[in-house]
C-alpha cells in the first residue's frame, strides 16, 4: 500500500485544522487506493516509524507549511534520513513545503485579487452606479497594443477594426481566425501580429493597451508597466483592474450608434439588453434616421 503522509503543526486551538482536513478528505477521494495519514512535527518520527513497521509499498511526506525555514530544511529531512537507514527497502519521497510549489503564488495573488475586487465592488455598489464617464475616443492612426491570442482578444480586435488604429497583437500562440482578419478598405487601419510573450518594449508610442490572456502573472505585469508609462488599460479578465471598459455597441442605419454598458459589473445582462435593443428597436430607429435626413 502506498502512504502519504502530511505534516502539520502542532495545534489545539477548536477549528485550526478546518482547510487542512479538508486537504486530507479530498486526497482520499482522489487516491482511493492509497492511505491518506497526518502527523504533526512533534509526532512525526514515531507516526513515520510505526507506518514503517506495517506492509508499505511507499512513503510521500509532504510538509504542509509554507515557509522553507529551519523545520523543512533541517527537522523533518533528519527524521527522514534516520528513518529511511532503518527502513532501506521502503522508498520515502519528501516533497517541497507548499510555498515552493508551483503555482503557489499565482494561487495568493488569484485570492488576494478576488478579496479586492469583492470589496472594490461593495464600495462601488455603496457610493455610486455609474461611476465610469462615458466617451467615444478618436483612435485614427494611434498605436493601440492587445496583449493575448485567443477569442477575447480577437473580439476586442475585431471592434477596434473600423478605428482606423494602428493594432498590434502580442501572444505566444494566435487563434486561427487571426489570420483571416479582414482589415476594412479606405482605412487607415493596420493589424500586426507578434507571435511571441509579452515584453515590456511593446508599449513603446502606445496610446491603450488591451489585456486579454488567461495568465494572471501576465496581466498583472502588462497592467504595471502600462500604469507607469501612463497609457489607458483596458484588462478583460478583471474590470476594476483597467482605466476604462468597452460597451457592448449596435449600429443602425448610418449615423446612429447604440452602446449598453453595466458598468463591466454584468457582462451577461449587457449581452441580453443588446440582443433585446437590436429585436425590438432596429426598424425603429432606421426609421426615425429616414425621416430626419428627409427634413
Amino acid at each position: 500500500m502506498k502512504v502519504v503522509l502530511i505534516i502539520a503543526h502542532n495545534c489545539i486551538r477548536p477549528g485550526a485544522y478546518r482547510g487542512f482536513e479538508t486537504v486530507l478528505d479530498r486526497l482520499r477521494k482522489d487516491m482511493p487506493g492509497a492511505r491518506i495519514a497526518s502527523t504533526s512535527l512533534v509526532d512525526l518520527d514515531n507516526d513515520l516509524r510505526a507506518i514503517l513497521r506495517e506492509d508499505v509499498e511507499s512513503v510521500t511526506l509532504l510538509p504542509y507549511l509554507l515557509l522553507n525555514g529551519q523545520h523543512s530544511k533541517g527537522d523533518i529531512p533528519a527524521i527522514v534520513a534516520a528513518a529511511q537507514k532503518d527502513f532501506p527497502q521502503i522508498p520515502m519521497t519528501l516533497l517541497p513545503p507548499l510555498g515552493e510549489w508551483d503555482g503557489f503564488a499565482d494561487m495568493v495573488v488569484n485570492g488576494v485579487r478576488r478579496a479586492n475586487r469583492a470589496e472594490a465592488q461593495k464600495e462601488n455598489q455603496a457610493h455610486s452606479n455609474s461611476s465610469l464617464f462615458a466617451i467615444e475616443m478618436n483612435l485614427e492612426g494611434k498605436n493601440v497594443l492587445v496583449v493575448g491570442g485567443g477569442r477575447i482578444a480577437l473580439r476586442k480586435v475585431k471592434t477596434l477594426l473600423p478605428t482606423g488604429a494602428r493594432i498590434t497583437v502580442v501572444a505566444p500562440m494566435f487563434d486561427p481566425e487571426f489570420k483571416t482578419l479582414e482589415v476594412p478598405q479606405n482605412s487607415f487601419t493596420t493589424v500586426t501580429l507578434e507571435e511571441r510573450p509579452y515584453d515590456v518594449l511593446d508599449l513603446r508610442s502606445v496610446s491603450m493597451v488591451f489585456i486579454c490572456t488567461d495568465q494572471p502573472a501576465v496581466n498583472a505585469q502588462v497592467s504595471n508597466d502600462a500604469r507607469a508609462r501612463r497609457i489607458l488599460v483596458n484588462n478583460a479578465c478583471d474590470y476594476l483592474d483597467g482605466d476604462f471598459i468597452v460597451p457592448a455597441r449596435m449600429d443602425f442605419g448610418k449615423n446612429i450608434t447604440v452602446t449598453v454598458s453595466t458598468q463591466g459589473r454584468v457582462p451577461s445582462l449587457a449581452k441580453k439588453l443588446k440582443q433585446k435593443i437590436q429585436a425590438d428597436w432596429k426598424k425603429d430607429l432606421e426609421q426615425i434616421e429616414k425621416e430626419s435626413c428627409e427634413l
